[in-house]
């Protein structure tokens, strides 16, 4: 088999992995860098001909895993783009949002090659999609050879998939983004105990572990009792969240939250962009995919938000307010939000997720409070930290201890490591080495290809 990470980097960054399995091509995923702009953001399509894949799978619908599909596509008229049942519909969404998060950008920002892809662009990936239902594996035919692909239950978010290839030579089991542990949301990942001769393996969380005390059960327990603390304290939440995922498992937690009676019920919960279109989407699914678990009451507590958002300026509502992106990325609301917010003390911002160090998440949770100010660039306004922040670790990524079991129950003879930070796959790869040496591990270089 011949691997190569179109990433840019090692990081997180855009995943696209390419795949040449007994002459049979598949490009798995083919996202954006979210911390990059322009074609910078782009994986390295140049790797790819027109018309030479064969397949292109999707693992689930972050936008940096699915971010670039459209550029991709339409320079491959006859790979079919397989993806799970509920990722088909949701990468739709994800991408035509993206489109005009990118006509915002250029307005606002000056960057002029933006939109990198239009709505027809969009429009013309449906019919060449493929929807998989999980564990269900389907046998193709590519040049007298056989293939048989599986979609497995990831655990990430609705629609998450690890995917299965195997070919009459080699078996190859690429993760995707995967959790093992049953959210607000959905189950954790179902995938039967099998020996893959290569894993392609994500390592997000590498660089750390979770302690028993911040387990997900108890930081769900605390993000409640935070949230009924403040808003009894007459302050105003923030929680910058992904759109995808992330929002609706924050309203569940909010819906507890009230029926437990820690959380007041007066107190209104505003949301505003994608999320509220996910959400209505993913309760429908609740209702006919035993995989998600979106309940109605949840929903309903949305309101969606219209009001303005001025720097220093606090909100008028005291209430809870879920707002886009979960790292607080520039000229996105949850920025926005927090420089209305961030001077009052009685106010509180709460991330619930990874924030990657070099962003404007990342940089907050370093402060603090009250000691030290927080430049908003974009805005023109530096604040004190005067509210609390805080991170409670409701990461949809498999701890780093489940991972390594589960590669070694896996028994590949080689494993590659991906999507995460130097820090992370090398931790990987020394752990690996140490409990089973007779493992080949692998960290690909950008768009340097391997043979396993």
């Amino acid at each position: 088999m011949l691997y190569t990470d179109l990433n840019s980097a090692i990081d997180v960054g855009a995943s696209a992995h390419l795949i040449e399995l007994d002459g049979i091509r598949v490009l798995a995923d083919c996202g954006m860098h979210p911390k990059k702009i322009g074609r910078e953001a782009l994986p390295n399509l140049s790797k790819i001909l027109d018309d030479t894949l064969d397949f292109i799978a999707i693992s689930h619908a972050h936008l940096d895993h699915v971010g670039a599909l459209p550029l991709i596509a339409e320079r491959q008229n006859f790979a079919p783009i397989l993806a799970s049942e509920v990722s088909a519909d949701l990468a739709l969404r994800m991408l035509r949002n993206s489109r005009n998060v990118m006509v915002r950008q250029r307005e606002e920002q000056g960057i002029s090659e933006y939109p990198l892809f239009g709505f027809e662009q969009i429009d013309a990936l449906k019919p060449k999609i493929l929807p998989f239902a999980f564990n269900r594996p389907r046998a193709f035919e590519v040049g007298g050879k056989r293939i048989e692909i599986e979609f497995l239950q990831g655990g990430h978010i609705p629609g998450a998939a690890a995917i299965s290839f195997e070919t009459s030579k080699q078996s190859v089991l690429y993760t995707g983004d995967i959790s093992f542990n049953p959210s607000q949301l959905i189950r954790g990942a179902n995938i039967p105990q099998k020996k893959y001769d290569v894993l392609i393996m994500e390592t997000t969380r590498g660089s750390h572990d979770r302690d028993a005390e911040h387990s997900y059960q108890n930081e769900c327990a605390r993000f409640i009792e935070n949230v009924g603390r403040v808003l009894r304290d007459g302050g105003s939440v923030l929680v910058p969240a992904f759109a995808l995922g992330r929002m609706q498992e924050i309203l569940q937690l909010i819906k507890n939250g009230r029926k437990s009676g820690e959380i007041p019920h007066e107190f209104p919960v505003f949301a505003a962009g994608l999320g509220i279109d996910i959400s209505e989407y993913l309760l429908r699914q609740s209702r006919k995919n035993a995989g998600v678990s979106f309940d109605k009451t949840a929903y309903e507590l949305i309101q969606p938000f219209r009001g303005e958002i001025v720097p220093a300026k606090d909100f008028e509502k005291k209430g809870i307010y879920i707002f886009g992106s979960g790292m607080m990325l520039e000229n996105t609301p949850s920025y926005a939000a927090a420089a209305a917010l961030m001077d009052h003390p009685q106010n509180a911002i709460f991330f619930v997720g990874y924030c990657d160090p070099d962003t404007p998440g990342g940089r907050l949770l370093k402060k603090a409070k009250g000691d030290e100010t927080f430049v908003f660039q974009n805005l023109g306004y530096i604040a004190r930290v005067n509210c609390k922040v805080d991170k409670f670790d409701l990461s949809s990524h498999a701890d780093r201890q489940d991972l390594i079991n589960f590669a070694l129950r896996c028994d590949p003879r080689a494993i590659i490591l991906t999507h995460g930070s130097e820090e992370s796959r090398n931790w990987f790869m020394d752990e690996i080495i140490d409990l089973a040496p007779q493992i080949c591990v692998e960290i690909a270089e950008p768009s340097a290809s391997i043979e396993v």
